[in-house]
C-alpha cells in the first residue's frame, strides 16, 4: 500500500540523482577540508587519505549519475522520504562551509 511518503514528488528526480548529490556534496567536503588543511600548512597522512577517499567518492558519484541501471531501483522517481537526505546533507555542508570561512584567518 502506497502512502504519501513513498510517492514521488517529481518524476524527473530519479533516485540516483538523489544518492550521486548526496555522496558527491561527501566527497567536495572532505576534498574541501584537506584542501584548508594544506593552505594552513597543517595538512596530515590522515587528512591525505580523506581527500583521496573523498575523490573517490566524486568519481563513485559520477559513475552512478551515469549508469543509473548499476543502483537497485536507480531509475524510478525518488520518494518522498528520500529527500530528506539531500536536504539536510546540504544544511551539514553549509554549517561546515561557514565553520572554514570563520576558522580563516
Amino acid at each position: 500500500m502506497a502512502t504519501a511518503l513513498s510517492s514521488p514528488l517529481s518524476d524527473r528526480i530519479r533516485r540516483v540523482d538523489v544518492l550521486a548529490y548526496v555522496f558527491g556534496l561527501m566527497g567536495a567536503a572532505y576534498v574541501g577540508e584537506f584542501t584548508l588543511a594544506t593552505l594552513a600548512a597543517t595538512a596530515t597522512t590522515y587528512e591525505a587519505g580523506m581527500a583521496a577517499l573523498g575523490g573517490f567518492a566524486l568519481l563513485g558519484s559520477a559513475q552512478m549519475y551515469r549508469n543509473p541501471e548499476t543502483l537497485r531501483n536507480g531509475t524510478e522517481p525518488a520518494p518522498a522520504y528520500l529527500y530528506v537526505l539531500p536536504v539536510v546533507s546540504t544544511g551539514a555542508a553549509l554549517a561546515l562551509a561557514v565553520g572554514w570561512v570563520a576558522a580563516l584567518p
